[in-house]
């Protein structure tokens, strides 16, 4: 796969590499939302691609604490096999032969709840 088949919103299956301190990084195969292409700027180096990793929803009192950081999906969403949050604070590069599948594309109002809560965190102004 590449990152001219790929779009923003796609849902895709990635290896993530295993981290350092343990057990604060997404590891291993897991789903992911694309959430930017680099592509679109200029020759890349690399081809990478931005995504944002997701884990099972297991009803985390940290996701419900923090709802634009950790944003719920039900199971069935764009081929999610299990309620599951995408992780905001944990936006990767990642090569794209790290991608073993696509699984589906959010809805432009599903995609809508990531765009925004990147928008506030690495975007906007400090004072809004």
């Amino acid at each position: 796969m590449t990152d001219q088949v790929l779009q923003i919103g796609d849902l895709i299956t990635a290896k993530f590499p295993s981290q350092v301190p343990i057990g604060r990084e997404q590891e291993g195969y897991r789903p992911a939302i694309v959430v930017g292409l680099p592509s679109r700027l200029g020759q890349l180096r690399f081809p990478l691609v931005f995504v944002v990793p997701m884990t099972t929803d297991l009803g985390q009192d940290w996701a419900s604490n923090s709802p634009d950081l950790y944003v719920r999906f039900s199971a069935g969403v764009a081929g999610l096999k299990s309620p599951s949050i995408a992780l905001l604070d944990q936006v990767r590069a990642i090569d794209v032969t790290r991608i073993s599948k696509y699984r589906g594309s959010l809805t432009p109002q599903e995609y809508m709840l990531i765009a925004a809560s990147l928008w506030r965190m690495m975007v906007a102004a400090k004072h809004e």
